[in-house]
């Protein structure tokens, strides 16, 4: 990998670590370097890169350079390269990713995939620093060490999960690294998540620091998808994970007492209610009673962890002057929802586009009109100028503010408190950032893979029961009469959507892309710069595109060329289907 490390200032943030949130007087901190190694501003830096771009929040300096530095961080990228790319979002900026990304037509040299990619290498790098120069003779040590070893594993993860190769990097080296195939990275983070459970904390340090729990779930995570990281392992037989991710989910539910899924709404002096699932994603969601659900949450504070890169864009990003309060200050009106998402919550009640287009609400009554808690979808157009509505029936046009009107905003992140009643702001550190968290990984999501696994072992019975009294009990949502594929992946879209994982689901079920995609005829509506409406089969607009290479991500062109190992490992492995294709299906 191109090394873009620079000599830094280590921007300390409220994890309740050791390195004060105030003192960013810290001597350079690159891995690189000669100096002089401190263990606690390191191990504060592992987990600080996940929620800062650089080391000056929210500047311009941000770890990863040319490209914008707004767009630079680890859950911004990782965001677009997940949601907009799927079914569930448009960006309707008109830059090259925002255009590029929900229309497929990414490259090697789109400069989102260049910054995931040096994002999660670069982080992977610090991680291997740390690991190499702690020491281990305190028990606080030995849990230090083996935290970062999740960070690393988890950056791995979504190396696997958005790329065909990948470098593997377990000790600290300025060598050119080597390239892996998936499948013997799957192999490697099986292993190393197995290795590191006994070594995490049972109940995590405090609220910010992980626990036992994040590395079963993230091991349940990759055992449910384990058929699409070792497709074309000659060696693999498909399914026989499902066990595995069914016994690693019911762990993460039965051991870990200290997490549970938020059941209490809040009502507020003024009577104002916000429901347990809206709470998951306010700017008090680091409260004990909504925290708990929470395996793992990315660090937000208005004060010191300015970025643009983290929740600001959810919160900021669907917003438009004369909307509710969203408890900041910023507007962008550029982020809307895909007509195809909002008929998730259409359809269990059967409602179609006619109906829907006369449901002027906001979203909070959307949410009691579609009989959804997680519906928090906004209808109506509160702009005081211009006078418009949103409007289901909207087209996709990249770069026009005039089409942020024709869609439903997504309202789900907020900056508000759930202690304050609407219309007022509220009780905020500072008026242009929020303090809301990043819920990264959710019990929730631990019910879910229990319940597909449950399905794809044949325990329909089962599977139903889950989602309808534990995930949609908890929604307030009326229970599904039956269970089959499709109902199951829309169950996933209407828990999950809008928090970063929409096209993990898509390519486990073989809607994405290749030839059991296209057999499901499935689409997303506007991808193309077309208003094809469903049922799909009967559009001209739908684009039959068989490449089954665009499941993942190119590595980076110039990686491709300036790297002489990938040559050997990637364009030289004679397993390798897409040896004489760039290696990965895409051109340099």
């Amino acid at each position: 990998m191109k090394r873009l490390v620079k000599y830094m200032a280590l921007a300390c943030i409220a994890l309740g670590l050791a390195a004060c949130v105030q003192d960013l007087n810290t001597e350079p901190i690159d891995p690189n370097s000669s100096t002089s190694f401190n263990q606690d501003r390191m191990f504060t830096k592992c987990y600080s890169c996940m929620a800062v771009i650089g080391q000056s929040s929210p500047g311009e300096d941000s770890d990863v350079e040319d490209m914008d530095a707004g767009m630079s961080g680890f859950y911004r990228t990782i965001w677009y390269c997940n949601d907009l790319t799927t079914d569930e979002a448009f960006w309707i900026w008109d830059d090259a990713e925002s255009r590029g990304l929900p229309t497929t037509n990414w490259t090697g040299t789109s400069d989102m995939i260049r910054g995931i990619y040096t994002r999660l290498n670069l982080n992977i790098k610090y991680c291997n620093h740390y690991l190499t120069y702690a020491g281990s003779s305190t028990d606080e040590e030995k849990y230090r060490l083996a935290e970062v070893r999740w960070i690393r594993a988890f950056h791995y993860y979504y190396l696997m999960d958005l790329f065909y190769y990948a470098p593997l990097v377990t000790t600290e080296s300025n060598e050119y690294p080597h390239f892996v195939p998936r499948h013997k990275l799957y192999e490697w983070l099986v292993a190393e998540l197995e290795e590191i459970i006994p070594l995490l904390p049972a109940t995590r340090i405090n609220k910010y620091r992980v626990g036992k729990a994040a590395a079963q779930l993230l091991l349940a995570r990759i055992y449910l998808n384990a058929d699409v990281y070792n497709k074309d392992n000659k060696d693999w037989a498909s399914g026989q994970t499902w066990d595995k991710a069914l016994t690693a989910a019911t762990a993460v539910i039965n051991e870990n007492p200290q997490h549970a899924l938020v059941v209490d709404s809040v009502v507020t002096d003024s009577g104002f209610v916000y429901s347990a699932y809206q709470r998951l994603f306010m700017g008090d969601n680091d409260r004990d009673d909504v925290i708990k659900e929470s395996v793992f949450s990315i660090y937000q504070d208005g004060l010191y962890t300015q970025s643009h890169a983290g929740g600001k864009f959810l919160i900021a990003g669907p917003r438009y002057g004369g909307m509710n309060a969203w408890g900041i200050e910023e507007e962008w009106h550029a982020l809307r929802t895909s007509p195809t998402m909002v008929d998730k919550f259409l359809a269990p009640l059967g409602i179609d586009r006619d109906g829907a287009a006369a449901m002027i609400y906001d979203e909070f009554q959307m949410s009691k009109q579609l009989k959804d808690d997680r519906a928090i979808l906004c209808s109506y157009g509160l702009n005081t100028t211009d006078h418009k509505n949103f409007n289901l029936k909207g087209t996709m046009s990249v770069g026009s503010n005039e089409y942020f009107y024709e869609s439903w905003g997504g309202c789900k992140f907020t900056g508000v408190y759930s202690t304050a009643a609407l219309p007022k702001l509220s009780p905020r550190q500072n008026p242009g950032w929020p303090d809301t968290d990043i819920p990264m990984l959710r019990l929730a999501e631990a019910y879910m893979i229990q319940a597909e696994a449950m399905f794809r072992k044949g325990d329909k019975t089962g599977a139903l029961d889950i989602i309808n009294n534990v995930i949609r009990k908890r929604a307030n949502a009326d229970p599904l009469p039956e269970l089959d594929e499709e109902t199951l992946l829309d169950e996933w879209s209407r828990e999950f959507w809008f928090e970063g994982r929409r096209r993990m689901d898509l390519i486990r079920f073989g809607r994405f892309f290749g030839k059991e995609a296209n057999n499901h005829r499935y689409h997303w509506e506007g991808r193309y710069g077309k208003a094809d409406l469903p049922p799909a089969v009967n559009s001209p607009w739908f684009v039959v595109k068989e490449e089954e290479f665009m499941n993942w991500f190119p590595v980076p062109s110039e990686d491709k060329r300036s790297n002489p190992n990938y040559k050997k490992d990637v364009e030289g492995d004679t397993e390798n289907i897409y040896a004489g294709q760039g290696g990965d299906g895409y051109a340099y």
